[in-house]
């Protein structure tokens, strides 16, 4: 690429949207209703399938040992749902609080394209990282929740 195209893009990348509006939020709360029902119904599936299990009690060494390790994995997936759940029902009371969009870090607005990307997200990229680094993190994919003094700012 040369250095005209590259600038060229550059710009047109710089110049995309950054703020939100009416519409835009309303979208995001669309998808941030969806991915709560699609988790409310997987969760409700994993119950289903750690009772059927119960049901079975299996009674030789080996069944019990697959048994054990299959509720392990159910409720490790249901407390990773669970978590996410608890992101998106947070990024729901913020729309409807009016403060979505606004970093919990720096009250800065958050970039409409990571929103679009992560729309339970409460933190804009910079103070993420600046999490990250701080507790050393990052690498698991998992996601972080606001600090407690993060948390009390926002509650008063």
């Amino acid at each position: 690429m040369n250095q005209v195209a590259f600038a060229k893009e550059y710009e047109e990348k710089a110049m995309e949207k950054v703020t939100m509006n009416k519409s835009d939020v309303e979208q995001l709360r669309k998808k941030l209703e969806l991915q709560r029902q699609e988790i409310m119904r997987f969760l409700k599936q994993l119950e289903e399938e750690t009772r059927s299990l119960d049901a079975d009690s299996a009674q030789d060494p080996a069944d019990q040992c697959v048994s054990s390790m299959s509720k392990e994995s159910l409720f490790q997936q249901s407390s990773q749902r669970r978590t996410s759940l608890r992101l998106i029902e947070a990024a729901l009371r913020r729309i409807e609080d009016r403060t979505f969009g606004e970093c919990a870090g720096c009250s800065n607005e958050i970039p409409i394209r990571r929103l679009n990307a992560l729309p339970w997200t409460q933190f804009c990229l910079r103070c993420q990282e600046a999490i990250e680094r701080e507790r050393g993190g990052g690498v698991s994919g998992r996601p972080f929740l606001a600090p407690p003094e993060v948390a009390l700012k926002r509650a008063g």
